[in-house]
C-alpha cells in the first residue's frame, strides 16, 4: 500500500522540473522524440507523465508493486534509467542493479536520487534525527557516497559527476 511513498504527490511537484532539467542534461546531443527513459521505481508514474509532457515520447516505467508498470525492461532499450527514492529499498545483493544494467544502451546512463547519510550530515543532522533512518520507511540500506560508488562500480558502471550531494550519476561500462 505505499506505492510511490509518503507525500509522492507534493515531492514531485517540487522536484520534477528539476529532475527533468538534469535528463536534459544527460540526454545532450539526442533528440527528444529518440530518447528513451526508463523510471525504475516509477510509483504511480508521475514523473513519466512530467517527461512526456516535457517532450520526451519514449519514457516507461517499471515498478514491482504497481502493476500497472510491472512488466520488466527489455535488453538494451534506454539511453537513461532514471532512479527515485528507490535504491535504498534494495538489499542484497542488488539484482535489481543487474536488470537495470540489462535495460541499458552501451553507454546509457543511471541516475539515482536517494539519501546519501555524508550529505545528510553535511546537513546538521545526526544519526539520531535523520528522517531516513526509519523502519516504517522501509529503507534497507542507507549508502555513503563511497559504498554507493564501490556498489556501482562492482555492477558495471562508471562513476559520473554528479549532480548534487543526494543525485549521483552512473555511466553503464561497455565491455
Amino acid at each position: 500500500g505505499k506505492v510511490g511513498g509518503e507525500y509522492e504527490v507534493e515531492r514531485n511537484e517540487k522536484h520534477n522540473k528539476l529532475r527533468i532539467e538534469r535528463v536534459d542534461k544527460m540526454a545532450e546531443g539526442i533528440p527528444k522524440d529518440k530518447v528513451r527513459i526508463l523510471d525504475f521505481g516509477c510509483g504511480n508514474g508521475l514523473l513519466i507523465e512530467d517527461l512526456k509532457r516535457s517532450g520526451y515520447i519514449h519514457v516507461d516505467g517499471y515498478d514491482s508493486y504497481n502493476p500497472k508498470y510491472s512488466r520488466l525492461p527489455d535488453k538494451g532499450s534506454y539511453h537513461i534509467v532514471i532512479m527515485v527514492e528507490t535504491i535504498e529499498h534494495f538489499n542484497r545483493p542488488f539484482f535489481e542493479l543487474d536488470v537495470i544494467h540489462r535495460a541499458l544502451t552501451n553507454n546509457g546512463c543511471v541516475m539515482i536520487e536517494t539519501g546519501i547519510i555524508d550529505a545528510a550530515l553535511q546537513d546538521g543532522h545526526t544519526i539520531d534525527n535523520w528522517f531516513y533512518v526509519n523502519p516504517q520507511a522501509g529503507h534497507s540500506t542507507i549508502f555513503t557516497n563511497h559504498s554507493l560508488d564501490v556498489l556501482m562500480m562492482k555492477k558495471g558502471f562508471s562513476i559520473k559527476p554528479y549532480f548534487d550531494n543526494y543525485v549521483r550519476l552512473y555511466q553503464k561500462i561497455v565491455k
